[in-house]
């Protein structure tokens, strides 16, 4: 007898229930936890020329980079929004981005950053030594 694999719908449910426990054991709201997982998540599915360990390790410094500048990144994104809602229609009430969003902007974009950088340090490190 051949064992069954490890279906879709068992990830997923892996993925949540562990996400749940997250968010009651670290006092921290629901979603932004699924906000910072789904920002992990797409930030995974889109990366390329990464080994699996790689992409598990970013992905969760992706992770907690959604949960820890989740306030940070709604700040920005309530700033942005407000400040061109009122130059595109003067005397708009203001829309209040949630902190979730702000997870998931956080997590999929902080981590691209830190990347870029080191990518460029690295570069410059190589011009320097090639002189």
């Amino acid at each position: 007898m051949s064992a069954e694999p490890i279906s879709g719908t068992a990830i997923a449910h892996a993925a949540v229930t562990t996400v749940t426990f997250a968010g009651l054991w670290a006092n921290t709201d629901a979603g932004v936890i699924l906000g910072a997982f789904a920002g992990a998540t797409l930030y995974v599915l889109t990366s390329r020329n990464l080994h699996w360990w790689e992409k598990l390790l970013y992905g969760l410094a992706s992770f907690l980079s959604g949960l820890i500048g989740a306030k940070y990144m709604t700040a920005i994104l309530n700033a942005t929004l407000n400040t061109m809602l009122g130059k595109i229609a003067p005397g708009t009430e203001v829309i209040p981005v949630p902190e979730s969003i702000g997870a998931l902007v956080a997590a999929a974009v902080i981590i691209t950053f830190v990347l870029m950088y080191k990518s460029r340090l690295e570069k410059r490190a190589a011009a320097e030594e090639g002189k």
